[in-house]
């Protein structure tokens, strides 16, 4: 492979770190955009437990995912060992907060979020 075309390969293959500021759980924290394969193994992992009928699993599936999305300032990704685990959070959050935090970060990673704070 030639120095230009493995240039281009190492650009293309660097993730845009995105950080916005919002509200999720009542924690102004900020999130990035979930990438294309992470969006595709969360709707493969919900769909095997919804298969099942497992709602433990979807819970902690939809917990695991905000928790995947937290930034600092600059974008970098906050190491779990510093945040609370899916289980803490599904022990103290009800379903209608969890529920609308989850939204919020499928929005922002389906690139809606912003359009919809525009309006």
């Amino acid at each position: 492979m030639s120095k230009q075309h493995t240039a281009l390969r190492a650009a293309l293959l660097q993730p845009i770190n995105t950080a916005i500021p919002v509200t999720l759980l009542g924690a102004a924290v900020h999130i990035r955009r979930l990438t294309a394969q992470e969006l595709m193994d969360y709707d493969d992992a919900m769909g095997a437990a919804r298969e099942t009928n497992d709602q433990k699993a979807t819970a902690q599936l939809g917990a695991g995912l905000i928790l995947s999305v937290l930034v600092d300032e600059e974008g970098q990704v906050i190491p779990p060992a510093e945040l609370p685990t899916a289980a803490e959070l599904l022990a103290v959050h009800d379903n209608a907060s969890l529920m609308e935090s989850l939204t919020t970060v499928m929005r922002h990673s389906y690139g809606t979020l912003e359009e919809a704070k525009k309006n």
